[in-house]
């Protein structure tokens, strides 16, 4: 599909009806990859920069929704006008640990950081920590892992989200060989099955 013959006005009108169906927002990544599995766009870095552009565009016009940028943020520390303000709020804060009681402490690994956002607010009421592992992640990262889940009470099950090819394979395996603190993992998606269904 050459870039000439794409109607990219469709393709935003598509791109729109996307993001609006996520409860939480959506990452351009996502968009990209969806508008693709559609066949509406190949799947090429210059075709993502052009979706970039355009949604850009389309953004600064009004005409698209707000999309999750989780790589840029302001880093601000946490400031109250009064002391007063301060302990009104805290009570919001306070949570008891909803997995307690629980034979085991679960936690979900995102091999792709584009999911962090979904993962979080699905199951934040929950209490389940979302480890978001970016592939080849560093052994620091490995190692502040392995001391939380070793920490705990409860022994660790490990439910991963990932990609369906060789890298997204090597990275489960990476990460599961460098943490060594789960008593399982399985894979929850993409698995063989899913994809041949």
């Amino acid at each position: 599909m050459a870039s000439e013959r794409i109607r990219w006005p469709a393709v935003v009108d598509r791109a729109r009806e996307i993001a609006k169906s996520y409860e939480g927002g959506v990452t351009l990544r996502q968009v990209m990859y969806r508008l693709v599995s559609e066949g509406a766009l190949p799947h090429t870095a210059p075709m993502y920069r052009r979706l970039s552009a355009q949604l850009g565009k389309a953004r600064r016009e009004g005409r698209f929704p707000g999309l999750i940028d989780t790589v840029r943020e302001i880093h601000v520390p946490p400031a109250w006008p009064g002391a007063d303000r301060f302990v009104a709020e805290m009570p919001g804060w306070f949570r008891l640990d909803r997995t307690e009681g629980q034979e085991h402490a679960l936690y979900v690994a995102a091999e792709k950081d584009t999911l962090r956002q979904q993962l979080t607010g699905w199951l934040a009421y929950a209490g389940i920590p979302v480890l978001v592992v970016r592939g080849f992640g560093s052994q620091s990262h490995a190692d502040v892992v392995r001391n939380r889940v070793t920490a705990g009470p409860r022994d660790a099950v490990l439910l991963v989200v990932g990609d369906f090819d060789c890298s997204g394979e090597d990275v489960e395996r990476d990460r599961v060989a460098r943490t060594g603190c789960w008593i399982r993992t399985e894979r929850m998606l993409l698995t063989y099955e899913q994809v041949r269904a």
